[in-house]
């Protein structure tokens, strides 16, 4: 009995062991051939998508946000003192250059008018007066029968009623200046807008503004651009005078006539990174009204080639640029830095760093961790079958 207890405690201890023993070593075996394939696995090349550079030849266009202006918008002022005697339009009407809107009481205007006329009239006759005296003594002094101080006298006389006939005169011409302004005329083509002061009341330069007068035909609409989309249309453009430029009311109408682009600011604005531009329009039946804000497109007169990548193959950013994978001799990739100018339908146009020729990585850029590394390029087409077919086993 107690040699077969003996043999019981050690097959036990046996068995204990390899229970122990066994899961530990398959785990570690396990786990050596995991890392071999994993490695393994690691070193076969990446499936990546390949492509090439696309060239784009199609018009510009860019849109904005404008704002119509009146060409002219003038405050009719008071330009002499007096009572406001009566007005000749309506608020809103539209109203002519030179037609008359007020009329300020003229009765001490003309008086002054009157009073300046008879001052000429006194100045050209004492004029006439030395005039002739003048002529006598160039007479006489011929004969000595007058001496030379009586013709400078003469002479300086003559002279003096010349220079008092001229400042009268000048009066004159300021009397009737100032009572022509007592007819307050429209200074432009336009709409006139509210009245500001009454009649009745007494006014004067110091009074400011009676009514406002602005021009609507033609109009300004002013818009700002992103210095990328002003960049694409002057490439494709003439300086930017055969732009077509058209503005959409609010509720989705355009506006029939086409604008012409007549101002660029000198400058981009540092802060938005926009450039301002105004265009001109007809607008004959005043539908666009000044102050009212509307949609802007653009389009360039004749087509841009351009070259673009998608957004999703490039790295790197704004500030230090952007790069793509190039597929080289042996499926090895390298790096290729690129400058773009805009983004168009998620892709960016390429200014310089490619060719049409490079064979670049469009989608896995993921999967490419150095440069030097190999991949296996697959097509766009590949790719989309791939996808599909595992969309149909799922």
């Amino acid at each position: 009995m107690k040699l077969n207890f003996k043999m019981t405690r050690k097959k036990f201890g046996i068995l204990l062991l390899i229970v122990i023993i066994v899961p530990i070593i398959y785990n570690k075996t396990a786990s050596l051939i995991t890392g071999l394939i994993t490695a393994q696995f690691m070193k076969m090349p990446k499936e990546v998508v390949a492509g090439y550079p696309q060239y784009k030849n199609d018009y510009v266009s860019a849109q904005a946000t404008g704002r119509v202006e009146a060409i002219y918008s003038i405050d009719v002022m008071a330009r002499v003192p007096g009572f406001l005697i009566k007005k000749y339009f309506k608020e809103g009407d539209f109203v002519k250059k030179g037609q008359t809107l007020f009329q300020i009481d003229p009765r001490e205007y003309q008086i002054e008018v009157r009073d300046s006329q008879a001052s000429v009239n006194q100045y050209r006759a004492l004029l006439l007066n030395a005039q002739q005296e003048l002529n006598r003594a160039n007479s006489l002094i011929k004969e000595d029968l007058i001496s030379h101080s009586q013709v400078d006298s003469s002479l300086a006389s003559r002279n003096e009623n010349q220079a008092l006939l001229d400042a009268a005169r000048q009066k004159l011409a300021l009397a009737k200046v100032n009572l022509s302004y007592t007819t307050i005329k429209s200074p432009v083509d336009g709409r006139i807008g509210k009245i500001n002061i009454t009649e009745g009341n007494y006014v004067a330069l110091s009074s400011g503004s009676l009514v406002n007068v602005s021009s609507v035909n033609p109009v300004y609409v002013t818009f700002s651009l992103r210095q990328s989309d002003f960049i694409k249309l002057l490439k494709s453009s003439n300086r930017l005078k055969d732009v077509k430029v058209k503005v959409q009311f609010d509720g989705g109408q355009w506006y029939k006539k086409y604008g012409t682009i007549n101002f660029v600011d000198n400058q981009i604005d540092k802060n938005s990174g926009s450039i301002q531009l105004r265009a001109t329009f007809d607008n004959p039946q005043g539908w666009l009204v000044p102050g009212n804000y509307m949609k802007v497109s653009l389009l360039s007169p004749k087509k841009f080639k351009y070259m673009t990548v998608p957004q999703a193959c490039t790295k790197g950013d704004a500030m230090s640029g952007y790069y793509v994978w190039v597929i080289g001799k042996n499926n090895a990739v390298k790096r290729k830095d690129i400058k773009v100018s805009d983004e168009i339908d998620n892709n960016w146009i390429v200014e310089s760093g490619l060719s049409s020729k490079d064979r670049i990585v469009v989608s896995g850029v993921q999967n490419i961790s150095t440069e030097g590394q190999k991949v296996k390029p697959i097509t766009q087409a590949e790719y989309k079958k791939k996808e599909a077919a595992k969309e149909n086993k799922d």
